[in-house]
């Protein structure tokens, strides 16, 4: 007889640090822009004539996925949201690489 929950691996850190992360944005244009970062931001659907990057301001702090970092920026002035993944640079993990190798190999 099993017991309840024998099934789920603990994780070490390098498990937790590349584990996909869902997204916490919800766009609705039905609710108000809401900003209750760790938990939820809601957002309206489309993004306005002022969601420029000036106005844009880095919620939270910057996280990594597989190698990719990425933080969410919203709009000061209509509460916009975006996940903003920052532009990878020639020095990165062996996780991006072989991402990149392997999309070029799907393009061919």
């Amino acid at each position: 007889m099993r017991r309840i929950g024998s099934n789920i691996r603990k994780q070490n850190a390098d498990e937790r640090q590349n584990r996909i992360i869902k997204n916490i944005i919800r766009y609705s244009d039905s609710e108000k822009p809401k900003n209750e970062y760790p938990k939820k931001i809601v957002s309206p659907s489309r993004p306005s004539e002022c969601c420029t990057e000036e106005n844009k301001t880095s919620v939270g702090q910057v996280r990594e996925v597989d190698g990719f970092k990425f933080c969410y920026r919203v709009c000061d002035t209509c509460g916009h949201a975006v996940r903003y993944f920052y532009p990878a640079v020639e020095n990165t993990s062996t996780a991006v690489k072989n991402y990149r190798s392997w999309k070029k190999y799907m393009a061919q």
